[in-house]
């Protein structure tokens, strides 16, 4: 059950990369507004990221490793609100 655990967190990395694009582009309105929503934690999670890894701090991804799985659960809670509630052109 671990190794699930810790897989499900480190494929929400790229999951969240792949994710955070994809719906603001595809979303219209007030969603897109929401699905912006992550950047104002992502975006000054990466700055530090990129500063801890000129520090050469060894644990420069980890802050961006404990972000990526929420923001990843909430777009897709997000997209599936969308499929529900919104617009049918998804």
């Amino acid at each position: 059950m671990d190794a699930l655990l810790g897989l499900l967190t480190m494929a929400s990395v790229p999951g969240y990369l792949v994710l955070q694009p994809w719906t603001l582009r595809r979303l219209v309105g007030g969603w897109r507004i929401a699905a912006g929503a992550p950047l104002l934690i992502a975006v000054p999670a990466a700055l530090f990221c990129l500063y801890a890894f000129t520090q050469q701090s060894n644990l420069w991804p980890l802050v961006f490793i404990l972000f990526a799985p929420l923001g990843c659960v909430y777009l897709v809670i997000l997209v599936l609100a969308y499929g529900f509630f919104g617009p049918t052109d998804l």
